[in-house]
């Protein structure tokens, strides 16, 4: 062969387009609804080439392993295989609507199939489904730039650390032993040796030698503690509860069980005192070194509850700038997540409805629009992370994944493998990691003015600043009202005279 000349390869071969129709029967709003036709022909190219791909594999009494006939498969599996095939077009089928007419599907989209399936199977009709889905709304992002926020800053306070302080000193308390005579107190701590028994009989995991038991703790179940109360040194009592209904032992559960206990020492807290010894209980060098640390602790949790802040504000604004419709079936669904947690809280707790504060119907309110508010924030999130291509890269996911491994100590290759498996789980958790990424995006486009707050501005609910609000309000009405009131009266005075 000459040099220079290659040789000619053959064009590829033009891929085989999707035999499929379909006609918009409605759009209303973000509604739609969609008739698509799926040739027989595609069905049956698919369930030809899935045929051969089994006969390949197949290992059948009588054949050679991959030399069985495809006849003979489709007698064995053709029905099956057809199921599949149908299954598997309207799913391909559903997103090339979408994606013919630029659309993206808020939630699964619901389909119907309008052909008999014998009719497709045995007398080869085409397969003729309908398709109802909400869409996702378009949505025009705001100028950044235009938006003006505070950004509310605040340094610890020396009260605030003294406060911290006081806070150690009682919870680092420690117990001095009192005389044989005297009795146990509510606080006081006892130490003990138990034999937990159910029908007379002992139990495994409900005896201990030398347990120290804060009474008032509430660190045993039922009335234990309780009973303890009025005992001295070297008495026994026997002590009768009933285990919960929800107890973590299943064996235990709602059981009444005895112990046998006793007493064998008493001994009253004493406040630890602010000094260098509180400091080398904890592990530090002196009580200096003890406030530098608190001071550093406290401006992370003054900065964490400043960031809150600031992100509630942008996430406030960001709704009042982008009106759009929202998916009703988003809405649905997040506030059927809400109920039915709230139901499970209500049935760990042995209460209903009717027990809470406030009413089914202002429930049902307040849920309905949290949902819409998560829906839109959602949305808007997703939408400005889209345009901007924020994206999430390995570390932010391996960051999340070892935050998560961190709260289940011991079974971390657990924890991963899980979330290895899980695709929606990953997304599930790495969420909150691109909020916080487009969160900082938006951040460093607004007009930000920094301003400095007290700590009780920074960790405020909101009710107080509505209420003065509200009272501010009120209180101007009350002098405009006071003002007329006055007018009036010294016009009806000038008449007289």
């Amino acid at each position: 062969m000459p040099q220079g000349v290659g040789v000619q390869l053959p064009p590829p071969a033009p891929k085989k387009e999707f035999k499929m129709e379909f006609k918009e029967l409605k759009s209303k709003g973000l509604k739609r609804e969609f008739s698509i036709t799926v040739s027989i022909d595609d069905l049956k190219d698919k369930k030809i080439k899935k045929l051969q791909d089994i006969a390949s594999k197949a290992k059948i009494d009588g054949f050679r392993p991959g030399k069985v006939p495809t006849s003979h498969i489709e007698k064995l599996y053709g029905q099956s295989v057809m199921v599949e095939v149908i299954e598997e077009k309207v799913s391909e089928a559903s997103q090339n609507v979408l994606k013919e007419r630029d659309l993206k599907a808020a939630v699964k989209p619901d389909v119907k199939l309008d052909s008999d399936m014998n009719d497709i199977i045995e007398k080869n009709k085409d397969l003729v489904f309908t398709m109802n889905c909400e869409v996702l709304p378009e949505i025009v992002i705001t100028d950044f730039s235009k938006i003006k926020l505070d950004k509310p800053v605040s340094k610890p306070q020396e009260k605030d650390i003294n406060d911290a302080l006081e806070y150690l000193a009682k919870q680092n308390k420690s117990y001095k032993e009192v005389s044989e005579k005297t009795k146990s107190k509510d606080g006081d701590q006892v130490t003990i040796d138990y034999v937990g028994k159910i029908d007379n009989i002992a139990f495994e995991g409900g005896s201990a030698s030398d347990a120290n038991l804060v009474l008032g703790s509430k660190s045993f179940i039922d009335n234990f503690e309780e009973q303890l109360i009025g005992l001295r040194q070297g008495d026994n009592k026997l002590v009768k509860v009933k285990f919960p209904e929800n107890y973590q032992s299943p064996d235990l559960a709602g059981k009444e069980a005895t112990f046998d206990v006793n007493i064998k020492k008493v001994s009253k807290a004493e406040e630890s005192k602010v000094n260098d010894d509180l400091a080398k209980s904890m592990g530090l060098e002196d009580l200096d070194t003890l406030k530098k640390n608190l001071k550093e602790r406290i401006q992370q949790d003054f900065d964490s509850a400043a960031r809150m802040k600031l992100k509630d504000s942008l996430l406030d604004i960001l709704e009042k700038k982008h009106k759009f419709e929202l998916p009703e079936s988003m809405v649905n669904q997040e506030f059927n997540q809400m109920w039915n947690q709230l139901q499970q809280q209500l049935e760990q707790q042995k209460k209903e409805l009717k027990d809470l504060e406030l009413s089914e119907k202002e429930i049902r309110k307040n849920y309905t629009e949290i949902s819409q508010k998560r829906v839109c924030t959602g949305l808007l999130i997703a939408e400005i992370g889209n345009q901007n291509d924020i994206q999430l890269d390995d570390s932010d996911i391996n960051k999340a994944l070892q935050m998560e491994m961190q709260r289940y100590p011991g079974q971390e290759k657990e924890i991963l493998d899980y979330y290895q498996k899980n695709q929606d789980a990953i997304r599930q958790l790495t969420a909150p990691v691109f909020e916080d990424k487009v969160i900082d995006f938006i951040l460093e486009k607004v007009n930000l003015k920094e301003v400095k707050v007290t700590r009780e501005d920074l960790f405020d609910s909101g009710i107080k600043a509505d209420s003065k609000q509200k009272e501010k309000k009120k209180s101007k009405a009350s002098s405009k009202n006071k003002s007329k009131s006055k007018t009036k009266t010294e016009k009806t005075k000038a008449k007289k005279d």
